[in-house]
């Protein structure tokens, strides 16, 4: 199965990170979710809506949709404050200022017993994102400026790129295998099963040779 995968730049001030990141995320499990699945018999399931709200930037001026589970949004919040405070770290030591998180679904495929189930990724979303300081309060308030256009045109992107998706795993006729191609521990919502995960690179490598100083991988399941 081949692996769509999409990488998104963004230079920006520290401050901008947590706006950029969630804005960027929750526009992508937004779309790459649904309500409760209940299934009625096999083969018979209803889905139902999913609750959402308007999340307005705190440090650009962007407001995006996010799905209103409390639960998710903290695990998003954890993975951004992790991956953005070692960046940090990695910029304040002098071991480099650009790093990378991605967003990877994917699904499960079973196999015969004694063996576990074969994990196929299907979408990626990488973001990287280098810091850099303002060099007064003008730049500082060019650069917020600058971002909040930034992040609008690669939210209008991604709703693109997710209408145009050739594929996306089918929803299972039994209950027994829904955790298979959906996270279920949500209340009320079902996302496509997703990690996330990052790696801090080292200021003498380029893009196209991440370093890795840091790499963290959360699971969700």
């Amino acid at each position: 199965m081949n692996v769509r995968s999409y990488t998104l730049d963004f230079t920006v001030e520290s401050q901008h990170v947590k706006d950029v990141l969630s804005s960027l995320f929750h526009t992508i499990l937004f779309h790459r979710s649904f309500g409760n699945i209940s299934y009625k018999k096999e083969g018979t399931y209803s889905i139902g809506s999913l609750g959402i709200r308007d999340v307005d930037c705190s440090k650009i001026d962007f407001t995006y949709v996010a799905i209103n589970n409390q639960e998710l949004i903290s695990d998003i919040d954890s993975a951004v404050s992790i991956f953005h405070s070692e960046l940090r770290s990695a910029v304040n030591s002098g071991v480099g200022r650009t790093g990378v998180i991605s967003l990877e679904f994917y699904e499960k495929k079973k196999a015969r017993w004694p063996f576990t189930p074969e994990t196929f990724f299907w979408e990626t979303w990488n973001i990287k994102i280098e810091l850099i300081s303002a060099t007064s309060t003008a730049e500082q308030q060019k650069r917020q400026e600058i971002i909040g256009s930034e992040v609008a045109e690669k939210v209008f992107y991604i709703t693109q790129m997710i209408n145009k998706s050739e594929y996306t795993p089918k929803t299972p006729d039994t209950e027994a295998d829904l955790s298979t191609i959906f996270i279920t521990k949500y209340k009320d919502i079902h996302p496509f099963l997703f990690r996330m995960r990052h790696t801090i690179a080292n200021k003498s490598l380029d893009s196209q040779s991440m370093g890795h100083t840091v790499k963290k991988l959360l699971n969700y399941t």
